[in-house]
């Protein structure tokens, strides 16, 4: 981090790792902070991408509100995330219990 501070991927990296160890808000503050760094309206390709690390890092750590918000957008996105991407990666496990997850899923199925 201390070679490039504002690289957005390493820190959505971070955060997912912060996560990962239990860091609730040190992990969120990585997220949010490599959103920032590469958001949506500068970058429509790679930004997504990043965007769908802080829903994965909301997830992991509880965040289920936030982490269900930002996939909802990321449905609608070019270059978000899939329906088959949601129903494999184990990275949304911690939201399969929650049925507002199935219930975004059965939306854009329906859509497609």
């Amino acid at each position: 981090m201390q070679e490039s501070p504002n690289d957005a991927p390493r820190r959505a990296l971070l955060g997912q790792i912060l996560a990962a160890l239990g860091q609730k808000e040190a992990a969120i503050a990585e997220g949010k902070r490599a959103t920032e760094l590469l958001p949506e309206s500068e970058d429509a390709y790679d930004s997504p991408q990043i965007t769908g690390q802080l829903a994965a890092i909301y997830a992991w750590t509880g965040e289920n509100d936030q982490a269900l918000r930002l996939l909802d957008h990321l449905l609608q996105t070019t270059n978000g995330t899939t329906i088959p991407l949601l129903k494999l990666d184990p990275s949304w496990d911690p939201l399969r219990k929650d049925p507002r997850f199935q219930a975004l899923i059965d939306k854009y199925a329906a859509n497609r």
